[in-house]
């Protein structure tokens, strides 16, 4: 039992879901430049515009720091409403960014389209976390493992993340299971029904060459 409680509390920061989404998306990345059989320089500028805006998403936080005086680890490691507003406002930036640039150069569909569903996730993230403590945890786990395995079977295996967190959230007393499954519930409603909204109404092939 101790050792499955250990395992427990290390999991949320071997599979902290900033981490998760971080390479889950570059996953993507990789898995539509492979797609499109391009100059493998092309890779690397995707990889690095990517990080870029992800760099980006900490501005909420900064400022918050800035204007509060708040030490950056209390903001970090805190459970309140006001830190989901901050991780979710990043992560907007972030996404707002990045398909910007994935539209601008014409790098494909499939990491703008998984922009839109992550900003979109955001907003019950946001609505519900002054009232309901729902799990931000679950939610971002599961957002980019989730499109992944829709893009493309393969990748199921990484669903295992979400599915253990929702149990870790209960065991490590950060949230209740309806908070936890809630959370999961929900997000996997809006992944799955915005991709299929998506591949419906779309006309790209993400197997053609970009442009340079």
């Amino acid at each position: 039992m101790n050792a499955f409680r250990l395992i427990m509390e290390y999991y949320p920061y071997v599979f902290h879901p900033i981490t998760v989404l971080g390479i889950g998306i570059t996953v993507l990345v990789y898995h539509v430049w492979r797609l499109q059989n391009i100059d493998k320089s092309m890779l690397w500028h995707r990889i690095a515009a990517f990080f870029g805006s992800g760099l980006l998403s900490l501005v909420p936080t900064v400022a918050y720091v800035f204007v509060t005086g708040t030490r950056l680890m209390e903001v970090t490691e805190g459970n309140m409403w006001q830190v989901d507003a901050l991780v979710a406002s990043g992560m907007v930036i972030s996404a707002s960014v990045t398909w910007y640039l994935w539209r601008r150069f014409e790098w494909g569909s499939l990491v703008p389209n998984a922009m839109q569903i992550l900003i979109v996730v955001t907003i019950p993230y946001m609505a519900l976390s002054p009232f309901w403590n729902i799990s931000g945890h679950v939610i971002i786990a599961l957002m980019p493992t989730l499109y992944l395995t829709l893009v493309a079977r393969k990748f199921w295996p990484l669903l295992a993340i979400p599915v253990v967190m929702v149990p870790n959230r209960i065991v490590l007393d950060a949230h209740t299971w309806g908070q936890a499954v809630g959370g999961f519930f929900i997000t996997a409603v809006i992944v799955v029904a915005l991709y299929q909204l998506q591949v419906d109404g779309s006309s790209h092939i993400d197997a053609e060459p970009a442009a340079p």
